[in-house]
């Protein structure tokens, strides 16, 4: 009994084997009858560079984004506040120098060029000296002067001829200060002035200008210029005949 089923089980056994080759050629003849074509590479190359494109346009399109935000930021919030504005398209023209006006103390020759001096007191009503060389002795005697008294928003003015030299002066009393002033003679020439005030608040100072000595026969115009460029005063003062 147990000879005749090891005789079986062999038997079965080169059934399967001889059935598994048959399969096998069976799968080979089919796989040699499938076309083999060569590797799609330009296929894959091309699906890649069209990722590729896809991809680079949608971070384009990410940064085209964030630059129109960046843009917009300054138009609101704290960064606007903080932007400085164009400056105009058409700008004042700026005809002088712009005035320093200097500090000085009271009686205290304050020398301005060309051997000359000025002093502001505080004794009356803007008066000041002006003259070439020592006026220690003209400051003393000033004190008991009363000074031009002019009123507000206005200007005096007088002037020094002496050969080649031609000097224009006078007092300002404007609120706010003048940010510069400027001498203009009747022929059109222009000198812009500097201008001396005493400490505090007094209300007033002086200015001065060297001039052409060959106007010194022409009346002369005083302008004194706030810093938006307006005028705060102007006086014409005219020609004084004689020597």
């Amino acid at each position: 009994m147990n000879e005749d089923a090891a005789v079986n089980d062999d038997a079965a056994g080169d059934m399967r084997g001889d059935a598994d080759m048959r399969l096998g050629d069976a799968l080979r003849r089919e796989a040699d009858a499938v076309p083999v074509g060569p590797a799609p590479v330009d296929g894959v190359l091309r699906r890649g560079r069209a990722a590729r494109r896809r991809r680079t346009a949608a971070v384009a399109g990410g940064v085209t984004a964030l630059v129109a935000v960046l843009a917009v930021v300054p138009l609101s919030g704290e960064l606007t506040r903080r932007h400085t504005p164009s400056p105009p398209a058409t700008a004042p023209p700026v005809t002088a120098v712009p005035t320093a006006v200097r500090t000085v103390g009271p009686y205290e020759p304050e020398p301005i060029g060309r051997g000359h001096s000025m002093a502001l007191l505080p004794d009356g009503a803007q008066n000041y000296v002006v003259g070439a060389g020592d006026i220690a002795e003209s400051v003393d005697a000033a004190r008991g002067y009363t000074g031009d008294n002019i009123g507000p928003e206005s200007l005096s003015g007088g002037r020094i001829h002496d050969g080649e030299l031609l000097l224009h002066h006078g007092a300002f009393r404007t609120r706010p200060l003048p940010a510069r002033i400027e001498v203009r003679t009747d022929s059109g020439a222009r000198s812009p002035a500097s201008a001396l005030r005493l400490p505090g608040e007094p209300g007033w100072g002086v200015y001065y200008a060297f001039g052409d000595a060959s106007t010194a026969d022409e009346g002369w115009t005083v302008t004194a210029y706030g810093a938006d460029g307006g005028v705060l005063a102007e006086r014409y003062f005219g020609a004084v005949s004689g020597p």
